[in-house]
């Protein structure tokens, strides 16, 4: 048997390169064929003395590419004032405390009363859809893709887990919330006056006491309407927000974990198409499969997406007056993070963080929906459900 030198993948790559390296060196060979036409008589022409090009190139002349002020100005270049960038990697170090800075708003640990008071109980078989719900979601869907590997830094660390293939996270959370809603459109059929959107994107940029902030977050889905929520506030007690004190955080900063930025593009959209239509409930997904954070943080991140959309909404459509808004805008939002779910509702007053007049966040503990849902002896089996996000779910849906 012939032996042959063992190649390993290591090599596999400079052997490609080298192949490359010896065909481009080849010239084209004389096969004598020019010699044996000139003997018979007969012409050689060189093709690029018969044909013409197939269009001519033509120079752009360089004050035609200069950009327009106006684009210089968007462009993504580095500019002389930074710029303080929150996204959805921000991480308030002082938790709910550090956002109400940010955003001028004052809390409230309890949600309103046109909440709770409109809290029903489930009926059997709407718990029955949302069991349901859940095990499609999470088990029984037919979705598959390499997971995020498995790290255990406690039990074995270092170690290389096997990657597995399922259902990824943000499908899981994705088609949960889908499901819920066509279950909440089913008992409470509005199907002209409200719109479920996806991906929805909002982008605003603010003063805050001297420094340049720009906010840029999205909803996995955003419920719109044609009709707004009432303000649940009135302007007597919006006026009595300015005696309120937000807590203080000295000696850190506001902005502290914000880092500033000069490359930055200013973009300003709302996740609501139109005017026509008003922000109802947003609905907030973390697909990271590992989550580090806090409950006071948890509430933080709630707050800040519940600003931005809606500063997002009254800056495009809203009437105001030197940032006071003449109808304030009031947004619900459910924010999960696998099966945790946290209500909470937003009302904006002002856009001008420096008012005494605050915006309000009504909030509450978050619940969980359930404790566990896994296949068990080859069957589906859901664990420690609690009816009591549908119930909240409910509650949000009816509000008009």
């Amino acid at each position: 048997m012939k032996t042959t030198e063992v190649k390993c993948a290591m090599n596999l790559g400079s052997a490609f390169r080298f192949k490359w390296m010896i065909q481009g060196r080849k010239r084209v060979a004389d096969t004598g064929a020019e010699s044996i036409l000139a003997a018979k008589g007969i012409h050689v022409v060189d093709p690029e003395e018969v044909f013409t090009q197939a269009y001519v190139k033509h120079q752009v002349p360089e004050h035609l590419l200069k950009k327009s002020n106006s684009e210089e100005a968007h462009a993504n270049v580095p500019k002389q004032k930074p710029c303080y960038i929150f996204h959805k990697r921000f991480s308030p170090i002082a938790g709910i405390s550090q956002v109400q800075h940010i955003t001028n708003s004052v809390v409230r640990n309890e949600l309103p009363e046109s909440i709770l008071g409109v809290i029903k109980e489930n009926s059997t078989e709407e718990d029955e859809y949302v069991k349901e719900s859940i095990v499609h979601a999470h088990l029984l869907d037919s979705h598959q893709e390499k997971l995020p590997r498995i790290i255990d830094v406690v039990n074995r660390p270092g170690w290389s887990f096997p990657r597995e293939y399922g259902i990824p996270l943000w499908r899981k959370n994705n088609s949960l919330t889908y499901q819920l809603q066509l279950i909440l459109d089913k008992n409470n059929q509005q199907p002209t006056s409200r719109y479920f959107l996806e991906n929805g994107k909002s982008q605003v940029s603010f003063n805050h006491f001297g420094e340049f902030c720009h906010m840029i977050h999205e909803a996995a889905f955003i419920l719109v309407s044609t009709k707004c929520i009432n303000p649940i506030l009135s302007n007597d007690k919006i006026n009595e927000t300015k005696i309120e004190v937000i807590p203080d955080i000295y000696p850190l900063s506001p902005l502290i974990n914000c880092h500033p930025q000069t490359k930055y593009e200013l973009k300003e959209s709302s996740s609501v198409p139109n005017s026509n239509l008003y922000p109802h409930t947003v609905h907030v997904h973390h697909n990271q499969p590992i989550v580090r954070m806090k409950d006071d943080e948890f509430y933080a991140r709630s707050l800040i997406h519940s600003f931005s959309h809606a500063a997002a909404y009254a800056k495009s459509y809203s009437k105001q007056t030197d940032g006071i808004l003449e109808k304030p805008v009031v947004l619900q939002c459910v924010h999960n993070i696998k099966e945790k779910y946290h209500f909470s509702v937003f009302q904006l007053n002002t856009l001008d963080l420096t008012s005494s007049i605050k915006n309000v966040f009504w909030t509450q503990p978050y619940l969980h929906l359930f404790n566990d849902c896994i296949f068990k002896g080859g069957m589906p089996k859901l664990e420690g459900y609690n009816p009591q996000v549908f119930k909240m779910l409910k509650a949000f849906h009816i509000q008009a």
